[in-house]
């Protein structure tokens, strides 16, 4: 077992809190803004499990300047994707979890590339 896990959750947390209000409030949104313009069931809807990902991707880029490769982040994205499937979607987009922590995994794949150059 890790020794170092309280050190290596302090510095992730703030990342944690962001990822896991996008996951929550993105499809909450998506649904108000459609029943309230209007606008054909589904469009948006649909579309965040993929906005869910490329901000993975970006919260992972700055994770990994930061901390490092830590497969800390990547699975508690795929936790929290978890989480938004149960609440929102159902057992149908249950693809999109291992994407999720796969996308993180990539952004901090290139943040901790990029951190190093300097």
């Amino acid at each position: 077992m890790n020794s170092n896990l309280g050190p290596r959750l302090k510095k992730s947390w703030p990342y944690m809190l962001v990822t896991f209000l996008f996951y929550t409030v993105t499809p909450f949104a998506a649904a108000c803004i459609e029943l309230s313009t209007g606008a054909p069931a589904g469009t948006l809807f649909n579309l965040t499990p993929i906005l869910d990902c490329c901000v993975s991707v970006a919260i992972g880029y700055f994770y990994g300047k930061r901390c490092a490769r830590d497969p800390i982040m990547p699975l508690f994205c795929g936790a929290a994707f978890l989480i938004e499937m149960a609440v929102y979607y159902g057992a149908s987009a249950w693809i999109y979890v291992p994407l999720a922590a796969l996308s993180s995994f990539i952004g901090q794949c290139f943040g901790n590339l990029y951190a190093n150059r300097g």
